[in-house]
């Protein structure tokens, strides 16, 4: 029925839109191909080598598939005399049945054929570009091969073709190639010999523009800044490797980046407020309740607690906010697993103040939170009267009222992205949305940093082919950088995020 369907359809419908001669085909898409059989061989379990013409030469060199051991049916002497004409499809799943039915010589309408330029080595070039021909498994877009009869219009046109076709054509030469301005020559690209199949599922999910068309990584290359993309390729490599590095410190206001500060450091800055005295003039108030004893090590340090009441009631220790001055980060640590809340403060000239914007405004169990040294303008501890009633004590709620603006963790990597046609860094600034993993927890929990060195691995697994990689679909945005004199365009991922069973 579907055949019959096919024959009917060949003399009642126009030709698509997407039919194109070997003459006039470009990379990274899809069309629809009329042309003879010259020559067919398995290649292995999973692909099946035709080679066809159609009377024209490609716009650039073609991919030959390796056959000194392969049992190629057709005429040999034919295949060489029109070697400068003819294209080797690498044939793939439900289709390798009906490609090895067909006869040699037979005329041929193969849908949905996908091209693609990749990089081969050479021995006197690190890279060479040649143009691929795949067709893949599946039926989406009408894919797949008919056999067209002898009196259909585009054979006769084909016959046409074939019969003025100019056998001394030869394909681009390399030099040629290299100097084409849209597809540079690449180093270590995506290989030729493994390539993208259409069922293959990304590694990656885009969470919103699904409208846009994916676009190569050589057209983007080309293009001013800025403009959005939809792209698929795979990661070549990231920064940094070690990934706990990557976690960074980013101010929302001023777009600032800075480094999370280390054990050391804070205990440093701790140590030197504890050698001020607690004020007894600032403690016992409205507001907060205060406790203060001496420590019992070499440096006999006065520490103060101050328990935040609520409506003039202490709360559970779990819904209790308690303000440290003199602490040490051991004690710090252990007061915030026991307490909703720590802050660690000092005496000030009228009231108790943040110790530090080097240390953090607000600990709640294993998350420290900080603020941005340049953009906070800071206000009196008093000023958190304002929350007492709301039982919680939200981050954001708690910078607002001390006048923080709150820096937020995020992941910051570089992505080097490659999709045979070219090779890409773009960068990821994320907090929880790209591997739904809190940045802010990932530093204090051994499971997370697991799942996401897992995920990495994922993307890029060691010591293996980046044929084997898997694909990554992403959306990025290019933008416009100005350092000194020099302007260079950047490339941000966005609006992407890992696939749920990759997590």
């Amino acid at each position: 029925m579907v055949e019959a369907l096919r024959v009917w359809a060949s003399t009642h419908i126009s030709p698509s839109s997407t039919l194109v001669q070997l003459c006039d085909v470009q990379p990274m898409q899809y069309y629809d191909l009329t042309c003879q059989l010259l020559g067919k061989a398995e290649v292995d379990g999973t692909s099946f080598l035709l080679k066809v013409w159609d009377g024209t030469r490609t716009p650039f060199p073609s991919w030959r598939v390796l056959i000194q051991d392969l049992v190629l049916e057709g005429d040999l002497s034919h295949i060489q005399r029109l070697q400068n004409l003819t294209i080797d499809i690498l044939v793939y799943d439900n289709h390798i049945q009906v490609a090895k039915s067909l006869k040699v010589g037979s005329f041929l309408r193969i849908y949905s054929l996908h091209t693609k330029l990749q990089s081969v080595n050479s021995e006197t070039q690190t890279s060479l570009l040649r143009l691929e021909f795949h067709l893949h498994g599946g039926t989406s877009y009408g894919r797949g091969i008919r056999v067209l009869p002898e009196n259909n219009s585009d054979v006769d046109q084909l016959k046409k073709s074939l019969e003025s076709a100019d056998l001394t054509a030869i394909q681009p030469s390399d030099d040629q190639l290299e100097n084409e301005e849209n597809f540079p020559t690449l180093s270590r690209s995506v290989s030729l010999y493994e390539v993208e199949r259409c069922q293959q599922l990304s590694a990656t999910i885009l969470t919103d523009h699904q409208y846009l068309e994916k676009t190569p990584l050589c057209a983007i290359l080309k293009q001013k800044a800025p403009q959005q993309y939809r792209i698929r390729a795979k990661l070549r490599s990231y920064k940094p490797k070690r990934l706990f590095q990557s976690v960074k410190l980013h101010c929302p206001k001023c777009h600032s980046l800075q480094e999370v500060p280390y054990e050391n450091d804070l205990e440093t800055i701790l140590q030197d407020a504890a050698t001020k005295t607690p004020n007894s003039k600032l403690q016992n108030t409205s507001l907060y309740d205060s406790k203060v004893w001496t420590s019992k090590d070499q440096r006999k340090r006065k520490v103060a607690i101050h328990f935040v009441k609520n409506s003039g009631i202490l709360p559970l220790s779990s819904e209790c906010l308690i303000l440290i001055e003199g602490g040490m980060l051991s004690e710090l640590s252990k007061l915030s697993s026991k307490f909703h809340s720590v802050i660690p403060v000092q005496s000030g000239p009228e009231d108790l103040e943040l110790l530090s914007l080097e240390a953090p405004f607000l600990i709640q169990g294993n998350v420290y939170h900080y603020g941005c040294k340049q953009c906070s303008s800071l206000k009196p501890i008093q000023n958190l009267s304002s929350l007492v009633d709301e039982g919680l004590w939200v981050p954001s709620a708690v910078a607002e009222a001390l006048g923080v603006v709150p820096l937020q963790y995020v992941f910051v990597m570089t992505f080097t992205l490659d999709d045979g046609t070219g090779v890409l860094e773009a960068y990821l600034m994320d907090y929880d949305k790209f591997f739904q993993i809190r940045a802010s927890e990932v530093l204090t929990d051994d499971n997370l940093q697991r799942s996401l060195d897992m995920i990495m691995n994922m993307f890029c697994p060691p010591g293996i082919k980046i044929d084997t990689y898997p694909w990554l679909e992403c959306f990025i945005k290019s933008y416009n950088v100005t350092s000194g004199v020099e302007q260079q365009i950047c490339y941000q991922i966005f609006d992407t995020t890992v696939a749920e069973d990759l997590i």
